[in-house]
């Protein structure tokens, strides 16, 4: 029996949350075995938020990555600044 590959369309980049930092890499793993061809998705442990890990998943940093890191840095460091306070 012949399996022919379906396109399954993948926006990214694209910022997740986890409970745990293997969570991130499990996914990251997972994705990349769905992937058939020579690209691999590629990952960003940006930090915690909110006591959650906070990982961005990329094929390449342009400036929509970019956008999206710095969005997720400055709400981790509005959130410990918050509670230093």
């Amino acid at each position: 029996m012949k399996v022919k590959p379906k396109e399954v369309m993948l926006n990214l980049p694209i910022a997740l949350l986890f409970d745990t930092q293997d969570e991130a890499d499990v996914f990251a793993s997972n994705i990349n075995t769905l992937i058939n061809g020579k690209v691999k998705v590629k990952m960003d442990n940006v930090g915690v938020l909110g006591g959650r890990f906070v990982t961005i998943y990329y094929l390449q940093r342009n400036d929509e990555y970019s956008s999206i890191r710095e969005e997720f840095l400055r709400l981790i460091e509005t959130e410990e600044l918050g509670y230093q306070e």
